[in-house]
């Protein structure tokens, strides 16, 4: 117990919220943490569901989305150790604004809401710094929403491979090793298409010498590439 205490201690220093916490503030913040583990591909937070807390990745990785009236998912982004998801109900109150899913064996913590709501109280720097991710947040859907409506689906692509390289963190965040099993589905639920499209521009992107498609993993090869045809627009 006292290990897993520490490991989420650790975790829980490289989140911004916590970041100017002192040690033994982080240690009693830590021993409040509830740890849940989840299998690949098990839900981790349920949309529109009522929010528990606060919930961060402590290892693995986990695929954040929200859902579309017509029942699809529409993936925002994947995150990993050390970043938080589901934080708009966190700090309103409200509702799960997101839905979450374990990309692969995944244990994550989570704040309470008394305890998030204590803590604020008490370090009202922890507001402040959720009022800049919060912001970064509103700013990452407002691009999504320009991607979608100026650029076509290979540029799409590009973009969420140039994530899972780091280029773009609102895409791919803290979790470059979800990207190694990722899937065409997964990708098209990333870019708003469907898995046949995204195949079409997987082969073009392979033509051009930007990545190289083997079994269940797509290499990169080519970031200069990838920034090109990330600039495209029309469909």
């Amino acid at each position: 117990m006292e290990q897993q205490q520490r490991s989420v201690g650790d975790v829980l220093r490289r989140i911004p919220f916590f970041a100017e916490l002192g040690e033994a503030s982080l240690a009693a913040l830590a021993r409040q943490v509830r740890t849940r583990r989840y299998s690949a591909g098990k839900t981790v937070v349920a949309d529109g569901w009522p929010c528990e807390g606060l919930s961060f990745v402590v290892r693995g990785h986990v695929r954040v989305y929200r859902s579309t009236s017509d029942g699809r998912e529409q993936v925002l982004r994947v995150v990993g150790p050390g970043r938080t998801f589901n934080e708009a109900a966190a700090f309103d109150e409200g509702l799960n604004a997101e839905g979450a899913v374990a990309v692969d064996e995944v244990v994550t913590g989570l704040v309470p809401s008394l305890v998030l709501r204590a803590e604020i109280d008490r370090h009202p720097e922890i507001a402040k710094a959720a009022t800049r991710l919060l912001a970064n947040r509103q700013r990452a859907l407002g691009q999504m929403v320009e991607d979608l409506g100026t650029r076509d689906v290979t540029a799409r692509v590009a973009k969420v491979l140039l994530g899972c390289a780091g280029r773009y963190d609102h895409v791919v965040d803290g979790a470059p090793g979800a990207c190694s099993r990722i899937t065409h589905q997964e990708i098209a639920s990333m870019v708003g298409s469907v898995r046949e499209v995204v195949q079409r521009s997987l082969k073009e992107l392979e033509r051009e010498g930007a990545i190289k498609l083997e079994r269940a993993h797509i290499k990169i090869v080519s970031i200069g590439t990838l920034e090109r045809f990330s600039e495209g627009s029309g469909d």
